[in-house]
């Protein structure tokens, strides 16, 4: 055996090493966690509105979430996230999360658990992946703990088309 030989065959080791080693880690710790919940889960009903550039809100009194996307809200583009609760619900409030999906395509899971903030609301910076596809159409699944029971919201909305990967 040739010493070229040789390295091609302990390159093609490590890297048959490196890939059974990935596919083989437990990545889940990575991804935001599930919100731990025992009491009832309250569907809100569906908006009639756009949370992108100014709040959207639904209510099923006296529950109420507002969802607000500000920003560059396209694909790999950091923008904001806010949520705000009524104000008789803050005391009891407890995490909050959304995800983002887009119906009858599989976008993987995007996550992001919210911070609560001094003046109540909930906020993150968030990021869209881009679809293979072209396509905008996303749905914002909100969820937020109070007291006993899990308010959830899903709010359609339509972001900017991406710019391309090299802009």
């Amino acid at each position: 055996m040739q010493m070229s030989d040789a390295k091609w065959w302990l390159g093609s080791a490590v890297v048959i090493g490196l890939l059974l080693y990935v596919l083989q880690h437990d990545f889940s710790r990575l991804r935001a966690p599930d919100l731990p919940f025992a009491g009832q889960v309250v569907k809100l009903p569906a908006p009639s509105c756009s949370p992108v550039g100014g709040p959207c809100t639904v209510s099923d009194p006296p529950r109420m979430l507002a969802l607000q996307l500000s920003g560059d809200v396209r694909p790999l583009r950091p923008f904001e996230l806010e949520l705000r609760l009524p104000e008789a619900a803050l005391p009891k409030a407890g995490a909050a999360s959304v995800d983002f999906v887009m119906v009858g395509m599989d976008m993987g899971l995007n996550r992001y658990t919210l911070t609560r903030q001094a003046d109540g609301s909930f906020r993150a910076k968030v990021i869209l992946p881009v679809c293979s596809s072209g396509r905008s159409d996303w749905v914002a699944k909100v969820s937020a703990i109070v007291g006993q029971e899990m308010w959830v919201a899903e709010f359609p909305f339509v972001a900017e088309p991406s710019m391309g990967q090299h802009d």
